[in-house]
């Protein structure tokens, strides 16, 4: 930590950071656990360090999870303004000084783990990780919220990601049921459901006796 840190728990409340290579030993020795972690996949809106509005993930990352439903770090202690694990924090703390940001911004997007990483080859989940990778793919969000501006073009769109976020449900609910999967380890093995990554954008979801419709509320 640095000495000019103020303790004011703005970046850790912000969300948990990313992880890099050498965090998979956190993994290995126990420190951390897959159901502590999400996958952010390539396509999704997420926020850069230190940066404040949300910006296209090109490549995919995993973030320790968040508390409360928010993603203030799950680590962060409120009470005390601190980290509950300090001593096996990610890399990416380490590294983190407000007042001097380009150690942390030199390793961004550099090194980064995946859900892949964490996981022996034969366990169960990856077959499955991968099929969903493939019939799921996350769109690419940066361009869809450029669509949305043009309301005819928008609603068109919004027909193509009706199929999206179905076939992503139905995987999900498949796959929690054959391999009987909590919510945390989900989050880990699919990153957040579509309809989820949608909302931010003004896009509603609605189960109706048709099927899924989305349909453009406010943004």
């Amino acid at each position: 930590m640095s000495a000019a840190c103020r303790r004011c728990g703005t970046c850790c409340q912000q969300g948990g950071p990313a992880l890099h290579g050498p965090d998979l030993a956190l993994i290995r020795d126990g420190w951390l656990h897959p159901d502590n972690l999400i996958t952010i996949r390539q396509g999704e809106l997420a926020l850069q360090p230190l940066t404040v509005e949300p910006e296209l993930v090109v490549r995919e990352f995993l973030k320790l999870a968040g508390q409360g439903g928010s993603w203030c770090c799950l680590w962060y202690d409120q009470a005390v303004k601190g980290c509950r694990c300090y001593d096996h924090r990610p890399m990416a703390c380490g590294l983190l000084d407000c007042t001097a940001p380009g150690p942390l911004l030199a390793v961004a997007g550099v090194d980064l783990l995946t859900r892949f990483d964490c996981l022996s080859p034969d366990d169960p989940l990856v077959e499955l990780m991968r099929e969903h990778e493939h019939h799921c793919p996350c769109p690419d969000l940066e361009a869809l919220r450029r669509d949305l501006r043009e309301p005819r073009i928008g609603r068109e769109h919004l027909v193509e990601i009706e199929d999206a976020v179905g076939r992503d449900l139905r995987f999900r609910e498949q796959a929690a049921g054959s391999l009987q999967l909590s919510l945390a380890r989900e989050l880990f093995a699919f990153g957040r459901p579509l309809f989820q990554l949608l909302l931010p954008l003004g896009i509603q979801i609605h189960d109706t006796p048709a099927g899924i419709r989305l349909t453009l509320g406010p943004r």
